[in-house]
């Protein structure tokens, strides 16, 4: 019989969340490109090909939020890494000092990715 796992999770998030994506290390050498997949306003994750970050690593994300022409560079860490299909790799981010206007930014995405799911349901 399968199980019931509890979401631990209590923050709002967009799941699928397609989106073009940098991962950068801490000193700026080194970029991996992605797509991140899940997006909150704390965190999220990437799905991405090669050497990934290690967990614990404190990285740079870089994607346009919404409907934003310049991407935005958000502070994050590294919560853990699973391989994925295909030789890819999964990449759990907790974003880290975020300036008021990012998380707005972040909250109303997810928001409105949220009213448009409860429209499309009531459609």
């Amino acid at each position: 019989m399968p199980s019931i796992v509890k979401e631990k999770r209590t923050t709002p998030r967009i799941e699928p969340y397609i989106v073009p994506c940098l991962l950068i290390d801490a000193k700026g050498d080194r970029r991996l490109a992605g797509y991140l997949t899940d997006l909150s306003s704390r965190g999220g994750r990437v799905a991405c090909e090669g050497a990934s970050p290690e967990t614990g690593a404190a990285i740079a994300l870089e994607f346009r939020i919404g409907r934003q022409v310049e991407a935005t560079r958000i502070k994050a860490a590294v919560k853990w890494v699973r391989r994925a299909s295909l030789g890819m790799r999964a990449v759990g981010l907790r974003f880290e000092r975020l300036a008021a206007a990012e998380k707005e930014a972040l909250e109303a995405v997810v928001e409105e990715f949220r009213q448009r799911v409860a429209e499309i349901g009531r459609g």
